[in-house]
């Protein structure tokens, strides 16, 4: 029985996908095979832009077009290429972003730390307002989350012995009011904005994704995306 319940099924499936009717396979009815015709989704994140950084050593991150579309600006610092890596050669705060339309985003970066790291992501920026999210070695590895609001800068959270290999993956996710900063595919910094934050970083301007580094041009980035 159960062999023949195997084969009515399959050819109901096969049936189906080539336009037979149903009501001819055994008595199964078109009412049947309904369930088939529901639309599903994955769930999986669009990537809206990304960038390699392939291009000559030297060659100026400003201005320049990211692979999946839009145009780097870099807000604060200087960035180039280096061996088809992004970096940073300010000895202060650094970002470079791109505009996508949205304040509901995640970035995802692939981090080569230097001897002394100091890089992360940035979220929501309008140039002058925005929140990142930075790695450093100290602490057995401590992943930071601040605010920077004209100048201003306020730690909203922060997680400590994360461990650091050579080359890590940080991703910082704005796709709602709680910012989620993962580490190596786990979540280790979790905030949730307040009403005043949300009016602030929430609002049109803030659009802008990138990279972010403190005083550090050893580090470098790759393989750099943007999903919503």
């Amino acid at each position: 029985m159960l062999q023949n319940l195997t084969a009515t099924l399959f050819a109901v499936v096969v049936a189906s996908a080539v336009g037979v009717s149903a009501a001819s396979l055994n008595g199964i009815t078109a009412a049947s095979i309904g369930a088939w015709n529901i639309p599903g989704s994955t769930g999986a994140p669009t990537v809206v832009t990304w960038s390699g950084f392939t291009a000559r050593n030297n060659t100026s991150l400003n201005g320049a077009p990211l692979d999946g579309g839009g145009t780097w600006i870099a807000q604060f610092g200087t960035w180039r290429v280096k061996k088809n890596e992004a970096t940073s050669s300010n000895t202060g705060y650094s970002n470079l972003t791109t505009s996508i339309g949205t304040v509901n985003a995640a970035a995802e970066t692939t981090i080569n730390l230097g001897g002394n790291p100091s890089s992360g992501l940035v979220a929501m920026s309008n140039g002058t307002s925005f929140v990142f999210a930075q790695y450093e070695k100290s602490s057995g590895g401590r992943v930071r989350l601040f605010k920077y609001v004209s100048g201003a800068v306020t730690l909203l959270g922060e997680a400590t012995g994360t461990g650091g290999p050579a080359v890590s993956v940080m991703r910082l996710d704005a796709t709602t009011n709680t910012i989620k900063v993962s580490w190596n595919g786990a979540v280790v910094v979790t905030y949730t904005l307040t009403a005043t934050e949300v009016a602030l970083f929430k609002s049109a301007g803030h659009t802008r994704f990138g990279i972010f580094a403190d005083g550090d041009a050893a580090t470098t980035f790759d393989d750099f995306h943007i999903d919503i």
